[in-house]
């Protein structure tokens, strides 16, 4: 099995077409506005506040993480071969709508148990139909060269700067009215921003995608030679590392963004120490995630990753033990680079192995994989601290799980354009 792979042809450079940079704006502006950024980052924030108006341990509180997981799990599932049937643009302009109304309702929970957490479940099912996955459907079909650059782009200005800027206003919000307030005013960006520009400029990429291999094709969007169904795909190597390799490590990353502020507020930081580190976070992850689909485009080996993903790694010690501000933004920076390389790599690799006949549900189970994972993570981090009053020791668990997944790369394939069933 080949591991260093090679590095791809260079190729002309391509002017993007109208219809690709209106897509393009639109993927990135709903990424800005989706499930992470303004549901589950913005929860983080607030988890202290919702714990101290009911009176909930923190536990109770970010349980419902752990059941929107399974939640979003099962809403990838399904939502995958959904957008293979019907294309992205109906599934997210439905979930785009629907997500503003839930955030509005979510605002307004009781303090009682079941009506809190189906609130965030119902928004946590909308979410799903405009899910990064979603988008990278959307942006993959229209963009053959550059396809790494162009996901990274939507993914990275858009997830990253969303989670960059949208803390800010949150933060702000917060600081002067409740977590109420806070959710209603995420609700109302949604709703009167995001949705009428995806109504716009958002567009179904052609059936098979574009291909650039001549202008004949560019415009019919022929079906490479390794495109599978899931069930094919499944019984690849290919699939099962890039779950573990990257669907691991990018769960237990996103998990940790949302924890990043009661981790550092435990330590004895202020709140808007946690904010500054979320902040330069994600910012450094936007950059990372444009720049490593770059580099995408150009090396095939994964392995590329890998100083990244160790980068990250040492970025969650620093978080842990950083004596001073500093030293946590030196944190933020290194995670930064890793959940960047994470969130870039996954849709690209998916496209460039499995291509585009089942590219959602295949996509979906693994991005239904990372759900689990980044409600499932912070659920335990929380029980942990509850039982220990330390997340010491769930940090030193999810160091060790990324460790493993990252030497998962030693075994992952060149994404070279011929991964065949078995392989």
């Amino acid at each position: 099995m080949t591991v260093l792979g090679p590095v791809a042809e260079p190729v002309p450079a391509a002017r993007m077409t109208p219809a690709q940079a209106r897509v393009l704006f639109a993927a990135t502006m709903g990424n800005f506005m989706s499930a992470t950024p303004v549901l589950y980052t913005v929860f983080g924030m607030v988890l202290i506040p919702i714990s101290k108006e009911f009176g909930w341990p923190r536990a109770q509180v970010s349980g419902v993480l752990g059941l929107a997981a399974l939640c979003a799990a099962a809403m990838a599932f399904a939502t995958g071969p959904l957008v293979d049937r019907y294309g992205p643009r109906r599934l997210i302009l439905m979930g785009s709508l629907s997500f503003a109304v839930a955030l509005g309702l979510f605002s307004l929970a009781p303090a009682r148990v079941l009506p809190f957490y189906g609130l965030f479940l119902l928004a946590d099912i909308a979410a799903a139909f405009a899910s990064p996955m979603t988008y990278s459907k959307a942006v993959s079909g229209w963009f053959d060269r550059g396809r790494g650059a162009a996901l990274g782009f939507a993914g990275g200005v858009g997830n990253g700067l969303g989670a960059t800027v949208i803390p800010i206003i949150g933060g702000l919000l917060l600081s002067r009215f409740d977590w109420r307030v806070t959710y209603q005013g995420m609700a109302l960006m949604v709703g009167a921003i995001g949705f009428p520009i995806l109504l716009r400029y958002l567009r179904d990429p052609p059936p098979g995608g574009l291909r650039d291999a001549g202008p004949a094709r560019a415009e019919k969007g022929t079906a490479p030679a390794n495109d599978l169904t899931l069930r094919q795909a499944v019984g690849t190597r290919a699939f099962w590392i890039t779950a573990l390799a990257i669907g691991l490590c990018a769960a237990c990353m996103t998990a940790m963004f949302t924890n990043v502020v009661p981790v550092l507020t435990e330590r004895g930081f202020a709140l808007a120490d946690g904010v500054t580190v979320v902040t330069v976070f994600a910012l450094v992850c936007a950059v990372a995630q444009w720049l490593m689909g770059l580099v995408l485009d150009r090396i095939a080996t994964p392995l590329i990753l890998v100083p990244f993903y160790l980068l990250g790694l040492g970025g969650l010690l620093l978080l842990q033990y950083g004596p001073s501000m500093p030293w946590l933004v030196a944190a933020g920076v290194m995670m930064g680079l890793g959940l960047g390389a994470e969130y870039s790599a996954l849709p690209f690799l998916v496209s460039r192995y499995f291509g585009f006949r089942s590219y959602g549900a295949i996509a979906g189970v693994l991005y239904g994989g990372i759900n689990v994972g980044m409600g499932l993570i912070p659920f335990a981090m929380n029980g942990i601290f509850d039982a220990y009053r330390s997340y010491d020791p769930a940090l030193h668990l999810i160091q060790g799980l990324m460790l493993a997944a990252t030497a998962a790369f030693l075994f992952l394939p060149a994404h070279n354009g011929t991964v065949s069933h078995g392989r």
